[in-house]
């Protein structure tokens, strides 16, 4: 037995929660979310916890200006929820009381906006909750509702009635920026500059949508659909591990010489890896558990756990080094098909972060491997 039985269902179950998520945000629902309203009035009990999460807010904001309102907006404010949709709570300040630079207060709203969901991850339900400081001046670019927790009333109440979306024209919008990320490669020398260019050009889409035509518009549901369908995160992903690279004071050699002594004795089959082993190699990689394996976690070490063994590597622009629970390896190419006797599998991306452990991998075992002996 080479890993528990107990963590390879657990990597199973993953793969079949991450692989069935389908999320449609422009689609309205009969009724609002039942989890937080009764009709459309606010649970009682929601709404003395939301205003006591946003007091808590604004006292972590550390301003000497009043709060003029506490609103709940987004998906959860309207019909187009889903099961997966945040609690966007904004609480109300007038920006200008806080200081006469607009453009300070606005970056230190941001700042402190990011710094509370990091460090208090606050849920419902399994809904997040998102709080963030709002002018009070500034026009809500919202075709739906808007309700006051504050005031315990609707200031814009929402429509359940299907708002027209044309699909195509979202998919032919998000189209370019989905082959464009598909295409990104970690292991090219401008690879921080494009990252960089299109998370800027995806800002402004949405931003031009949202300006233009409010949530429904074209530009902001295309913004939603790439980031429901993943290729968001891989960006944020993609940014850290080039961040992360770039901070490296140097390449932790010993702790990977061993990972490359335990994969060489896995393959060779002096000793293969167990529970245990594999954790260690998991904590001593970063790498990332994940169904998607690079398609979502491009450049990393990842743990990809299969039914029957397959492995794509359509869309991957670099060699990748697999290796199974039974030992078995394969150097793998882009845009082929693979299939290992074994279902769970470990990734090495043949990238410039990893290419020295490949290369020590795959001599000793060619060569007749000292460490078996």
């Amino acid at each position: 037995m080479m890993i528990q039985p107990d963590i390879i269902q657990t990597l199973k179950k993953v793969a079949f929660i991450q692989n069935n998520i389908m999320l449609n945000e422009y689609e309205t629902q009969s009724q609002l979310n039942t989890k937080l309203w009764d009709g459309d009035q606010l649970h009682s009990k929601l709404r003395v916890g939301f205003i006591k999460i946003a007091k808590a807010f604004y006292k972590f904001l550390g301003i000497d200006t009043s709060i003029v309102d506490v609103l709940l907006i987004g998906s959860n404010a309207n019909y187009n929820w889903t099961e997966h949709s945040d609690i966007d709570l904004h609480v109300l300040i007038n920006y200008l009381d806080v200081n006469d630079n607009y453009h300070v207060v606005n970056e230190l709203m941001h700042a402190k906006k990011s710094i509370w969901n990091q460090n208090y991850p606050l849920a419902y339900k399994g809904m997040h909750i998102e709080l963030y400081a709002q002018d009070a001046q500034q026009e809500l670019h919202s075709t739906v509702g808007v309700y006051s927790v504050m005031q315990g009333k609707w200031l814009k109440k929402p429509s359940s009635k299907m708002i027209s979306v044309d699909d195509a024209a979202i998919k032919q919008k998000a189209q370019p920026y989905e082959y464009e990320i598909d295409q990104l490669d970690p292991t090219d020398t401008n690879i921080e500059r494009r990252v960089d260019d299109l998370k800027q050009r995806l800002k402004h889409l949405r931003q031009i949508g949202l300006q233009s035509e409010g949530e429904y518009s074209v530009e902001n549901m295309a913004y939603k659909y790439l980031r429901n369908k993943g290729y968001l995160e891989r960006l944020k992903e993609l940014e850290k591990s080039i961040t992360m690279n770039s901070l490296q004071l140097e390449n932790a050699g010993n702790e990977l010489d061993e990972v490359a002594k335990c994969f060489v004795r896995h393959i060779s089959g002096e000793t293969l890896m167990r529970g245990d082993d594999w954790v260690n190699i998991i904590k001593k990689t970063q790498a990332r558990v994940d169904p998607r394996g690079q398609w979502q976690h491009p450049g990393h070490c990842t743990v990809i756990p299969t039914n029957n063994g397959a492995i794509t590597m359509k869309r991957v622009a670099y060699d990748v080094l697999g290796i199974d629970e039974t030992g078995h390896y394969i150097m793998m190419k882009p845009e082929q098909e693979y299939q290992y006797p074994g279902k769970v599998i470990f990734e090495i991306p043949n990238t410039a972060q990893w290419q020295t452990v490949i290369i020590q991998i795959l001599n000793e075992i060619r060569n007749g491997s000292k460490y078996t002996k």
